[in-house]
């Protein structure tokens, strides 16, 4: 499979797509629901910029779905269905840029209610650098600090001004130090992590602890304590919440693909959610509340 300036992708066996979404505990006959996103148009730049005009802010976002049993054996031959029944190669979408994203928990259609949780899961992004200031100077001071610092590099820096007037400063580190991060959040939380399922991303991780016989109101609540636990992205916390695919690539910088991996399977059997709660030694709602008000 070749991108459009030509790099060749390598492509990758189901096997351990398939066995993810097995470990997420899909029945045969369940539909899975995906999401195509392009890449370009996802990033932080596009995302807060006032240019849009850019070719990249018009690219479709692209619902799918197919049932488990009938989703093809390997990754190059995968082709699920749009709203209106029509074929598409997930694995070419994704060479021209799209990133594959699929609902985790479970329901019927994208208009009824979720039926079934599958796992309470977390992001993890070790790559942006932000900030809310209150003035352009403090803004602007911010930034030459992260340029100028040698421990945590950045290769660009970003200041928009919101709605409410005060300024958002974006940063993105470099690679390889993203790559140093990986490693000392993995060796942080190992004792916290040794029986999550973690998929690793070009930017972080994403963690999931498979759920079984889970409750659809315990679901926030515990994604919360998730988020207050890992230090991860607050906004995943939503139940239609769609998480990166791994097999597939991450294709923000087209010239540097990079495959979303299982880097470990966690424990064979999934949890419960008072399970998950007692092992992480969680804290839950108001107990949460409490916490913060005694700080």
């Amino acid at each position: 499979m070749k991108r459009n300036n030509g790099k060749k992708l390598e492509q990758t066996p189901l096997s351990a797509t398939h066995r993810f979404f097995q470990k997420l505990g899909y029945k045969n006959d369940e539909q899975l629901r995906f999401v195509l996103v392009h890449d370009a148009k996802n990033n932080h730049y596009q995302r807060y910029s006032s240019n849009s005009n850019s070719a990249y802010s018009r690219m479709p976002v692209i619902p799918l779905y197919k049932p488990f049993h009938l989703i093809e054996s390997q990754v190059p031959f995968i082709t699920l269905y749009s709203n209106y029944g029509q074929p598409v190669h997930l694995f070419g979408q994704n060479a021209r840029g799209y990133a594959i994203f699929m609902e985790v928990n479970y329901r019927e259609s994208r208009q009824s209610d979720f039926q079934d949780i599958r796992a309470q899961f977390i992001d993890v992004d070790l790559n942006k650098v932000s900030a809310y200031l209150d003035t352009k100077q403090q803004a602007m001071k911010k930034a030459e600090s992260l340029q100028a610092s040698q421990s945590d590099t950045v290769t660009s820096v970003n200041i928009t001004r919101t709605p409410s007037g005060r300024y958002l400063l974006l940063a993105e580190r470099t690679r390889s130090r993203v790559e140093q991060l990986k490693k000392a959040y993995l060796n942080r939380h190992s004792k916290s992590l040794k029986n999550a399922m973690i998929v690793e991303t070009k930017n972080g991780f994403h963690m999931y602890w498979p759920i079984q016989d889970g409750s659809i109101d315990k679901f926030v609540p515990i994604q919360k304590a998730l988020v207050q636990k890992f230090s991860s992205d607050p906004r995943i916390t939503n139940l239609s919440r769609a998480m990166r695919v791994p097999g597939f690539y991450h294709m923000k910088d087209p010239d540097d693909p990079f495959m979303v991996k299982v880097k470990q399977w966690g424990r064979s059997q999934p949890f419960s959610q008072n399970e998950l709660v007692n092992a992480l030694q969680l804290t839950i709602g108001s107990d949460a509340q409490r916490a913060q008000r005694s700080r």
